[in-house]
């Protein structure tokens, strides 16, 4: 066997080695316990392909093992330059404003869940099982959960403690001091949170807004996709970092906007005085009276 297929054999033991450890640590995170996994923080473990290095802000490259730190969690591909290492941190805490915020949280969620995590959906009532599927969640490990009532506090910690990603949506009014306690009980269980507008500081904060719309033509045609410029900020992030996407794509989900901008759209604004418009008007025409017959 040349040394080519050995690598790339050892790099698929390696990975599915990867893969069967964190499902075990997901699992054994929902009983209270926790697998320590820094006796496994080899050079080979940490070491990146040639040419695809997993440098943080370096979009598309391979995850990195456990850094003692908890478990990390990949992230949809056109985001990964906004997320420290590429990935997200199990237990960790992430909260989106401004446009598109249902879109986003559930871009991230898709991602972070996998094939063999749950999650569970709460302050979305509009969101349907559709939806959800579109996006790309598996309908046999998705929980959406109506969490109105006198019962919410202990609805809300029950999923923090059960499921894989929790998805806190904007019609939940969370007083600060619940949003605290699922912040330490999704840190306790290795939850992922995505929360809209929280009471409270998350980990990291995405805020999205819409740059541009496509699919109107000169009269005619729909809205099909617009564009949007992200950042985030928070913790592992100097300053803040940005980036552009497309919502949304055939599967409902984030694609990476072209360095092209889109066709701009125009919108009518009074006209200044002693100005004359960027964009000449045609002449209006005036139709002929017709006489009305008898």
């Amino acid at each position: 066997m040349s040394t080519a297929l050995q690598s790339e054999d050892r790099e698929q033991r390696l990975s599915r080695a990867r893969a069967a450890l964190g499902a075990a640590e997901r699992s054994a995170a929902r009983w209270g316990g926790r697998i320590d996994r820094t006796a496994l923080r080899g050079t080979s473990l940490e070491r990146p392909r040639a040419g695809n290095p997993s440098a943080d802000g370096n979009p598309g490259g391979e995850i990195s093992a456990d850094d003692g730190l908890g478990a990390r969690l990949p992230v949809p591909g056109p985001l990964t330059s906004l997320f420290p290492r590429g990935s997200l941190r199990a237990g960790s805490s992430v909260a989106a404003a401004g446009a598109a915020t249902t879109s986003l949280l559930l871009s991230l969620a898709v991602a972070a869940t996998g094939e063999d995590s749950w999650c569970a959906i709460a302050g979305m009532p509009d969101l349907g099982l559709r939806s959800a599927m579109d996006a790309g969640l598996d309908p046999l490990r998705l929980a959406l959960a109506p969490a109105g009532g006198e019962q919410r506090p202990q609805v809300l910690s029950a999923l923090a403690d059960g499921v894989g990603v929790l998805v806190l949506g904007p019609e939940l009014d969370l007083a600060p001091a619940l949003w605290r306690s699922l912040l330490g009980r999704a840190r306790t269980a290795d939850t992922l949170i995505l929360a809209a507008t929280p009471p409270g500081r998350a980990d990291l904060t995405l805020r999205a807004t819409t740059t541009g719309w496509s699919g109107l033509g000169r009269g005619s045609g729909r809205l099909r996709r617009r564009r949007l410029a992200v950042t985030s900020e928070g913790r592992g992030i100097a300053g803040h970092r940005s980036t552009e996407v497309l919502l949304p794509e055939v599967a409902g989900m984030l694609a990476p906007a072209p360095a092209a901008a889109l066709t701009p759209t125009y919108r009518t604004v009074p006209a200044l005085v002693g100005v004359e418009s960027a964009a000449p008007r045609e002449s209006m025409r005036l139709l002929a009276p017709v006489r009305r017959a008898g």
